[in-house]
This record gives structure tokens, C-alpha cells and sequence, in this order.
């Protein structure tokens, strides 16, 4: 930087000794970068600003971010400052920068790993606000996302704070589909056509099954003593499905899932069009199903 810096300023030197302005050469010759400088940062800022927004991020986490931009630009034009003008030398500056940057990241790992996840987040975009999400071994909808964390609504109306650091090590199912998508993906055409009509029906019209209209495709499991037969545990599922069809797009899916060791175990599947009503219908829906050897008893 210097080898550039000092003919500049030798040669402004010159150009303002006659107006007795000479000692300040070294101070004009930094404008024109620190201008160019604070033009990066503007379009940087206003990127970060229109670019957050666009994923969903609250104010307060693009203030974060905004703050974090404008002390890294600070600390490149300190640093610039200092070593063009030989203030301070630059095996100082980047000495001492070193042992600054090693204390920080001593002091601050846990949450830089977090600020890191915290962009791969938003980058990936694996979900966004509003979405009903299992990240691990909690499940919720997704109320708040910064780069340090994941705030969830649980089932149980409470919030759980979920840092991203573990939301990146974590498996992670988001129960949001397209209609279209998922029509595509199913079966063979006569499935498609029946279920694409009760789905057309419950949406309200074709347009919403091809326009990528999006839904919410929520799973669960029940373990069920392998004394019962697969018929048995169907027609009860069945019964129960025919009393809840109401609340769903259309009935809800059961599979053979898995032969454990304590039992049979079914997938269930229904579709909403709100990831609230996971909480709500869906719940009542997966309670009753959950009591399948309780209503046994009394057939």
C-alpha cells in the first residue's frame, strides 16, 4: 500500500507547497479511496438490507447484521489509515491484529459458529418464517429466524429457541409441499386423478393444483402390537380418518412402516392448508389415532 501511497503523496506534496498546504498531503491523498470506500459500504448496506428482508429476517437481525458490516468497513479503513500513513507500522498493525482477532475469536466462538450457521441458514433456505419444521428431535413453526437462532412454536404454545449452529448439524424435515409437486410425485394416474379431485374440490378449483399452491404434508407414527392385523389397525384408522376428513384436504394416509421389535409400525399422512392447524386438528386427529389399544379393548 505505501509503495502506491507515497508517490501520491509526494507528488500532492509538491502540488501544495506553494499554497503552504504541503504537510497535509498525506491526508488529502486518503480521500479519494476513503470515498470510494464509503460508496462500497453504502451498496453493501443496501444490499444486506433488501436481501434479508426478502427471506423473511426480522428488523432486528438485519440490524445485527448491518452493525457487524459497518465495524468490519471501520476496521478496513482504520487499517488502511494507519498503515498508508506509517502512523503506526504495518508488522504492528498486522501483529497486533492477530492477537485482537485470536482474543475475539476465543471469547466469541460459540456465537460466531453460530453467526456462521446463521447465514448458511438463510443461504440455503431449508425453511422460512411460517413454516411447520422438525429440526432434530423438535418440532414447531418456525416464528423467528436470525443468524444466531431459530425460535419455534412448539405444540405446547411454548417457544424454543433453537441456536443454528445446531439447526445445521441437525436433520431437517420441512413439512411444506407444493400441490403441483406433490401431485406429480404420487402414484400412478388414477391415483392422481382420484386424489387430484378430492384435492381440487377441498382447494377450491384446477388453478390451485398448477399454479404451485403450497400446503403442509404432516407425519407421524404409531407402534401397534403385532397381535393386530394390518386390516384391523386399517379399518380402525379409517373410521377415525372418516370422522376427522373435514379437517383435512383429503383423508389421511396410513403405511406399513417398519417391522420393530415391540410391534408394527404404521405411517400416517394429512394434508393442511396451515401449518396452525398441525397444532390444532391435526393434534385431535393424532391423539384419537394414538389410543388404538385403548378402543380395541372395547370392541
Amino acid at each position: 500500500m505505501q509503495d502506491i501511497y507515497n508517490p501520491i503523496v509526494e507528488f500532492l506534496r509538491q502540488l501544495l507547497s506553494p499554497f503552504g498546504l504541503g504537510d497535509y498531503a498525506a491526508v488529502v491523498a486518503l480521500i479519494p479511496f476513503l470515498i470510494v470506500l464509503y460508496l462500497i459500504y453504502l451498496v453493501i448496506m443496501r444490499s444486506i438490507t433488501v436481501s434479508f428482508r426478502r427471506v423473511g429476517m426480522p428488523a432486528e437481525a438485519i440490524s445485527g447484521v448491518r452493525l457487524i458490516a459497518r465495524l468490519l468497513f471501520f476496521v478496513i479503513g482504520l487499517t488502511t489509515v494507519l498503515s498508508a500513513t506509517t502512523i503506526i507500522s504495518g508488522t504492528a498493525i498486522i501483529t497486533g491484529g492477530a492477537i485482537a482477532g485470536t482474543a475475539i475469536g476465543l471469547a466469541f466462538s460459540r456465537a460466531l459458529s453460530n453467526m456462521v450457521s446463521g447465514f448458511y441458514v438463510l443461504g440455503a433456505r431449508p425453511f422460512r418464517v411460517g413454516d411447520y419444521v422438525r429440526i432434530g428431535g423438535v418440532e414447531g413453526i418456525v416464528s423467528e429466524l436470525t443468524l444466531n437462532y431459530t425460535r419455534l412454536l412448539l405444540p405446547d404454545m411454548t417457544k424454543q429457541v433453537v441456536p443454528n449452529s445446531k439447526v445445521v448439524d441437525s436433520e431437517v424435515t420441512n413439512y411444506r409441499v407444493r400441490i403441483d409437486e406433490l401431485m406429480y410425485e404420487r402414484g400412478t394416474e388414477q391415483e392422481k386423478q382420484e386424489r387430484g379431485s378430492r384435492l381440487r374440490a377441498a382447494l377450491g378449483g384446477l388453478r390451485d393444483l398448477t399454479k404451485g399452491t403450497e400446503v403442509y404434508r404432516y407425519t407421524f407414527d404409531i407402534q401397534v402390537h403385532k397381535d393386530y392385523s394390518y386390516k384391523k389397525v386399517l379399518a380402525y384408522v379409517d373410521e377415525v380418518s372418516d370422522k376427522h376428513a373435514e379437517n383435512f384436504l383429503e383423508k389421511p394416509e396410513i403405511m406399513f412402516w417398519a417391522n420393530g421389535n415391540f410391534g408394527n409400525v404404521y405411517r400416517l399422512a394429512y394434508i393442511v392448508n396451515k401449518p396452525a392447524d398441525i397444532l390444532t386438528l391435526g393434534a385431535a386427529f393424532q391423539a384419537e389415532v394414538s389410543d388404538f389399544h385403548e378402543a380395541m379393548k372395547t370392541v
